[in-house]
């Protein structure tokens, strides 16, 4: 990986988003296969479509000689390279891990399996408490991954699994699905011209939920979404919680990105923009002591507020509104 901890750090530059991207092992060339190839498209949506420089996308596989990758997933590797970054990052800054593979259970011990020793929900809890003021998007794809949520659940964090618990140790079906969510525009509910983290997840969980009827199966798989740091993740996650309004607000663009530089309006639609999810936040920390119609009445407008600073924004940058 190129550059260094001073690309997060220029203080002034806007808020800036990283990835790390690990493809665990793979066991059979089916789903080597499958691991790699949902890796990469990340990666690459990261710095195509979403913008973010190559110097701040991490891409970690079992095979380390193949293009864009720069270096094996060793729990070694992983924890080095998010320590790297969550250490480096500023207040503001977005840091996304994404993990794809295999996940199993030794005991009441969840692990993500790489090549060498195993990583738990533990390590990256670890490895990421210096991170604060950081906004941590954190997404394992993998069976057995539930335990994760409890674990790493905490402010600023949002926290993403392919099953409810490490006793769902099938194979998933939710990682194809929540990588077509970032890499198209199939997920774009509200057709404003971005996905954001709740519109990814939700399709994804619904498409999971459409195969397993279509092939009259029982569902073995139910996808969790955290983002008020309670610990307990929800499937039915929505913008009226008590998960997913965090999510609703987070988008995987940059938060400065190339139409900061040409034109200066665009700049002030960002500031607009992180100002309401700014009253979003802070109203959702008031909602224990508002009525449900009370906290409802509120919300509605900031979201319509939200959707027309994107769509303007969306509209400096030269894409549909």
């Amino acid at each position: 990986m190129g550059g260094g901890p001073s690309a997060l750090l220029a203080q002034d530059s806007p808020p800036r988003t990283a990835f790390v991207i690990v493809a665990g092992v793979g066991g059979e060339p089916r789903l080597r296969e499958a691991f790699h190839g949902w890796a990469v498209a990340v990666a690459q949506a990261a710095t195509t479509r979403f913008g973010v420089p190559d110097s701040l996308v991490v891409l970690l596989a079992e095979d380390s000689s193949r293009a864009r990758v720069q270096g094996r997933s060793t729990r070694e590797n992983v924890m080095r390279h998010i320590a790297r970054l969550a250490g480096s990052s500023r207040a503001g800054d977005r840091l996304v891990i994404l993990l794809f593979g295999h996940g199993s259970t030794q005991g009441t011990d969840s692990r993500f399996n790489v090549p060498g020793p195993d990583l738990t929900p533990e390590d990256f809890r670890t490895v990421l408490a210096p991170a604060r003021e950081v906004s941590v998007i954190f997404v394992n794809t993998t069976s057995a991954s539930g335990d994760f949520v409890k674990v790493l659940a905490g402010p600023n964090r949002t926290i993403i699994t392919a099953t409810r618990s490490g006793r769902e140790q099938n194979e998933t079906l939710f990682p194809g699905h929540f990588v077509a969510a970032l890499t198209t525009d199939s997920a774009d509910a509200d057709k404003d011209g971005r996905v954001n983290l709740l519109e990814a997840f939700t399709y994804a969980r619904r498409e999971v939920e459409r195969v397993f009827a279509q092939d009259n199966r029982i569902v073995t798989e139910h996808a969790l979404l955290d983002d008020d740091g309670d610990g307990v993740g929800h499937s039915d996650a929505s913008e009226k919680g008590p998960d997913g309004l965090r999510a609703r607000a987070a988008f995987l663009e940059p938060a400065g990105g190339a139409a900061v530089a040409a034109d200066p309006r665009a700049a002030e639609l960002l500031a607009a923009r992180r100002a309401v999810e700014g009253r979003i936040e802070a109203l959702r920390a008031r909602r224990g002591s508002l009525t449900e119609d009370a906290y409802q009445r509120a919300l509605e407008p900031l979201m319509v507020e939200l959707a027309e600073a994107t769509r303007a924004l969306r509209a400096l940058e030269g894409k549909k509104p």
